[in-house]
């Protein structure tokens, strides 16, 4: 009997095997072709822009956003001979100059029969058309039926995505016990080192979507029954909560004339963002030509930034061209707070984006003060001419009092502010003029303008200058900018796209630029800088492309030295080179391969060099329901200055843009399991080792030892 049991079990073991190898052979009979839409992040002129924004701001910031059409429109392709192909505009895949030259093509030869045709059309060169191609497809235009509610949730889609990730390597802040918080308000992290991230989403297309996204960050305790009584007195009732952050929005779009409406959070994103913008936007990169802006108006909030967002209703409403939006925001922010003995009161010194709320003192600033603003917009939109007209009011709960350092004097201070501005973009021909002119009360006024010309199917140029006085108050800007402060600040750029052969085009930009009062380490009027950059593109074949990059910035900072009793002004230079290339060993494998090298000097001799260079391997089986993404970098530089940032292929939602300094390797890997049709598992695990050092950060995150180890563990369930 036990014999024959046996041979049961063994010959159980044969069937399963001929099973497994079967599905391993012909997956697709039980999990069926699954396109990634992670794969649009490693996109490269994608990756460019994150990396250009991370090197503006310490932040660790969600660029969920700014990413979030890019993966619906990798999933739901926009038909060419549809009315939809100015979204491709506002993705920046097309200029205006481009989307007039395609709408005239149709418009004289018929609807296009193939994707190929769009090599017929002016300014549609081969960079172009990778660019755009796996957001397009060309089809039968439909005749569009109206919606029933019975529709929306049969052909709508869920998503629900849960995340957990840790640094493995304790910091500081973690071995000192959450007792002693109150003996180290600023160094003891009272939650445990585990980084939870939940988000839940339904859309039906582009007409109707509502979710919502918890957040808590490594060091955030998840309820405050994990708290001491004197943590809770001190914190006076800011720990009464069970998660650190919540957002959630119902959106909908196109129901008769109310073309847009949302409630709870939502961004704003309006002409060239001088007057209102709220959230992320791309800045200037390779993609030389494209530093204009195109606002989309009512946008939901799908990150996880705290302090990026308003939150209230918003509605637009439209009619043949013309279109009215109002808002109305209310919503908590974090802030430094200090007392006013004179008018017994606290005032405002600092408001904080870091969203991180570890801490007794970062508590403390969480919601520390509430942001009013209400407004509107009035816009026509006919062909070839856009214009609005945008104003709003901001009110503080406390009042901005800026310290008394001499370049701050012209700080927003107070609680009230008024903004308002007019946008205009003219096309005309084989030209796009566009521009904005905004005020502020108090404060002064900011105004930018530009050109995008079209001269020719081999060569485009933009030029745009931008002057922000230094008394220009605005909290909800994100223009065309150097610095992040959107005031006292003069420039002039120009950028232009050559196509030397089909497959060979030359990029490039100049932007110079002056600070005409006195700003953050720079104690000396009217200084300048420079930005100078040309990238070489070079597509080998369909699965060989690369490009040289190099760039040029030089700005100017404060130096003193034991001798000197004023600081003088200095020029800082830095060079960078990089080489990129990337290549399909077959349709499923693709290898990439970087080298930067970094040059940065000052005029008093201080120089320091660095470098990085990695080998990316992504393994995307079309029908096979695993995925492999491995990268092993080295770096060596020989300080901060010369530091390196890189984008990193990140599990769905999640980004990561380290900076690469000090001397070391970095390696991740990371594994994307479909396990169904509705159900994909991602680990992802990445170790830095340095080999010049025996501690790693500072403050409460440093962590004891050379090497840190992040793991990352998503799951997603579609619907």
């Amino acid at each position: 009997m036990g014999k024959r049991e046996t041979n049961i079990r063994a010959h159980k073991a044969v069937i399963w095997q001929l099973i497994a190898a079967f599905l391993f052979v012909n997956p697709t009979l039980f999990f069926g072709q699954n396109e990634d839409s992670v794969r649009i992040a490693n996109v490269e002129f994608i990756t460019d822009q994150l990396e250009n924004i991370a090197q503006t701001t310490d932040l660790n910031l969600d660029y969920s956003d700014l990413i979030d059409d890019y993966l619906f429109y990798y999933q739901n392709p926009i038909n060419l001979n549809s009315s939809d192909i100015e979204q491709l505009v506002e993705l920046h895949l097309l200029n205006d100059i481009q989307l007039n030259n395609l709408r005239s093509y149709i418009s004289r030869f018929g609807q296009l029969y193939s994707v190929f045709e769009i090599k017929n059309i002016p300014g549609f060169d081969a960079q172009t058309i990778q660019n755009i191609r796996p957001f397009i497809k060309v089809t039968d235009v439909r005749v569009r039926q109206k919606i029933r509610p019975n529709q929306i949730f049969k052909y709508g889609k869920h998503q629900l995505i849960l995340r957990y990730s840790q640094v493995v390597e304790p910091s500081v802040g973690f071995t000192l016990p959450v007792d002693s918080a109150s003996e180290r308000p600023g160094s003891t992290y009272l939650g445990s080192a585990q980084a939870l991230y939940l988000r839940y989403a339904f859309r039906y297309k582009q007409k109707l979507r509502f979710g919502f996204t918890l957040d808590k960050d490594a060091g955030e305790f998840f309820t405050q029954n994990q708290l001491g009584d004197s943590v809770k007195q001190i914190l006076k009732g800011k720990s009464n909560y069970i998660i650190d952050f919540f957002s959630a929005h119902v959106y909908a779009a196109d129901i008769g004339i109310l073309k847009k409406i949302v409630i709870g959070d939502y961004h704003l994103e309006f002409g060239q963002g001088l007057t209102m913008w709220s959230g992320l936007a791309f800045g200037k990169s390779a993609e030389a030509v494209k530093v204009k802006r195109f606002g989309r108006g009512i946008r939901p909030n799908t990150s996880a930034n705290e302090n990026r967002f308003f939150r209230g209703a918003a509605a637009t409403l439209g009619w043949k061209g013309f279109a009215i939006t109002g808002f109305y925001s209310y919503n908590a922010i974090d802030a430094n707070l200090t007392s006013n003995n004179l008018i017994d009161e606290e005032s405002i010194s600092s408001i904080l984006e870091t969203g991180k709320h570890r801490t007794i003192n970062e508590l403390l600033a969480k919601n520390a003060i509430h942001i009013t603003a209400f407004g509107g917009r009035a816009s026509y939109n006919y062909k070839f001419l856009k214009v609005g007209v945008t104003t709003f009011q901001t009110r503080l709960s406390a009042q901005m009092q800026v310290d008394d350092q001499l370049y701050k004097q012209f700080y927003f201070s107070g609680n009230k502010l008024s903004n308002f501005g007019f946008d205009l973009s003219l096309s005309f021909n084989k030209f796009n003029f566009f521009g904005e002119v905004s005020g502020s009360n108090p404060g002064g006024l900011a105004g930018l303008g530009g050109i995008n010309a079209y001269l020719s199917d081999r060569f485009v140029f933009t030029i745009l200058y931008h002057d922000y006085s230094k008394d220009y108050h605005n909290l909800f800007t994100n223009p065309f900018a150097v610095s992040s402060s959107i005031a006292n600040e003069q420039g002039l750029y120009i950028g232009f796209r050559a196509l030397l052969h089909k497959n060979l085009s030359l990029n490039g930009y100049a932007d110079h630029f002056r600070f005409p009062w006195l700003r953050y380490r720079t104690d000396s009027p009217n200084s300048i800088g420079k930005d100078y950059l040309l990238q070489l593109n070079i597509i080998i074949s369909r699965n060989v492309d690369m490009y040289f990059r190099y760039r040029y910035r030089l700005k100017q900072e404060n130096y003193s030295d034991e001798y000197d009793y004023t600081p003088s002004t200095i020029d800082i230079q830095r060079n960078e080179f990089r080489y990129f290339i990337s290549y399909k060993i077959f349709e499923s494998l693709i290898f990439k391969n970087r080298i930067d090298y970094v040059l940065f000097s000052d005029e008093k001799g201080e120089n320091e060099r660095g470098y990085l260079m990695y080998q990316d391997i992504l393994y995307r089986p079309v029908h096979f329901p695993l995925e492999v993404t491995f990268r092993y970098a080295l770096f060596d530089t020989r300080g901060y200055d010369s530091r390196i940032y890189t984008y990193e292929n990140d599990v769905l939602y999640a980004f990561s843009v380290p900076s690469y300094f000090d001397k070391g390797q970095r390696i991740y890997l990371m594994l994307r399991y479909r396990a169904m049709k509705q159900l994909d598992i991602w680990v992802r695990i990445a170790r830095t080792v340095y080999s010049n050092k025996l501690s790693i950060g500072s403050g409460a995150d440093e962590i004891d030892g050379n090497t840190k180890t992040e793991i990352k563990v998503q799951i997603m369930l579609k619907l």
